[in-house]
């Protein structure tokens, strides 16, 4: 089986869809009898494919109908079986032509999957994304109970894909820390008798980064700040002024962009990961789950659910509750999880083996 993957984010791209394809294309490659390649944007042309289990295909400079020609010509050199595309990416950069593109494909007769990372509602849909629902073939959602928060329509126009919930997996490592690792890392950030707390991934309102300055304690916590900064940004500027004055001037810690592996370690010896996304998080959330795979708590927020949740160790807070996440930090700030739970964790190779599930269906169909 030939399957091509299409992403507008890929490594060393920043985005959380594109390392969960890197993680995604490397498990199904190593499935016997499949052969995997990743059509991407031309900013991932230093990935060196070799020894990785799949091919990569840095073509596009620009998600825009210009360059579809580049598109199809991949397609009939490499002749997929499957054309799987992600949505949403860094990389597509807010254009039209990525959602049309499934329509295009339809010309090349092959079968078509496509992978939902976030909820499509009233609130975000646009008229583009109409035609990628009504396309015919296999639709993949990382985000339970997916089709409650569509609306009517759009789940009638999604009535006959055939539908799967397959949770997603961290895309950093896990790593083992001693107790003595822990300390060492702590150390570099703050003294051990203040308790410290991260935050990872990018520098949005959305994600409510300055909310940490309103939960967190200058006289109690050090705050790491791991992710990109951009000088000219009104937000990261807001959240820069905030650092350096009182009362939390000398007490963050600003990483930029870190490889995966210290941001494991980073989780791994932190006492809280603090995700505070106005919106509401879950599992799904690659920074969420890169921290729960550590064992380490995290605080986070959830419209659907609410309190400490032991299997995890995370407390969802309510979006933009102060007060609720102040007494969580109190409350379970240090905690570490089991083993045991860790390893019940969706795992990559499961996830591998979902996806050619549905593929053979398809084929077969």
């Amino acid at each position: 089986m030939r399957i091509l993957l299409i992403t507008g984010s890929f490594p060393p791209m920043r985005c959380g869809v594109g390392d969960y394809t890197a993680c995604l294309a490397e498990a199904l490659g190593k499935l016997e009898d499949a052969s995997v390649a990743v059509l991407t944007s031309q900013e991932s042309a230093t990935v060196n494919a070799t020894g990785k289990n799949y091919v990569v295909f840095p073509v596009i400079r620009g998600w825009r109908f210009w360059s579809f020609p580049k598109i199809a010509e991949v397609v009939r050199r490499w002749r997929p079986d499957i054309v799987h595309i992600q949505y949403p990416t860094q990389g597509y950069l807010g254009g039209e032509f990525p959602f049309l593109l499934p329509s295009l494909l339809m010309l090349f007769n092959i079968k078509l999957v496509q992978t939902w990372h976030e909820y499509y509602t009233m609130k975000n849909l646009r008229w583009y994304h109409i035609p990628k629902a009504a396309i015919p073939g296999g639709l993949i959602v990382v985000r339970p109970d997916y089709k409650a928060h569509m609306p009517p329509f759009y789940r009638w126009l999604v009535r006959y894909k055939h539908f799967r919930f397959i949770p997603n997996a961290s895309a950093l490592p896990r790593l083992s820390l001693t107790s003595q690792e822990r300390l060492d890392v702590h150390e570099r950030f703050a003294p051990l008798e203040k308790s410290l707390l991260v935050y990872f991934g990018f520098i949005y309102d959305h994600k409510g980064v300055d909310l940490l300055f309103e939960i967190a304690a200058p006289e109690k916590h050090h705050i790491v700040l791991i992710g990109p900064f951009n000088e000219t940004d009104p937000y990261h500027k807001l959240i820069m002024e905030r650092i350096q004055r009182d009362p939390w001037a000398g007490k963050v810690t600003v990483t930029g962009f870190l490889p995966s592996d210290e941001v494991a370690r980073i989780f791994a010896a932190a006492d809280a990961v603090v995700l505070p996304f106005r919106d509401g998080g879950g599992i799904w959330n690659t920074s969420l789950h890169g921290a729960a795979i550590q064992g380490t708590f995290i605080l986070s927020t959830s419209r659907e659910r609410h309190g400490y949740n032991a299997f995890e160790n995370i407390y969802y807070a309510r979006p933009d509750d102060i007060e609720d996440m102040r007494e969580s930090l109190s409350a379970y700030a240090g905690r570490r999880n089991t083993d045991e739970n860790i390893k019940r964790f969706a795992d990559w190779d499961s996830i591998a083996a979902e996806h050619l599930r549905l593929y053979q269906t398809l084929l077969q169909g």
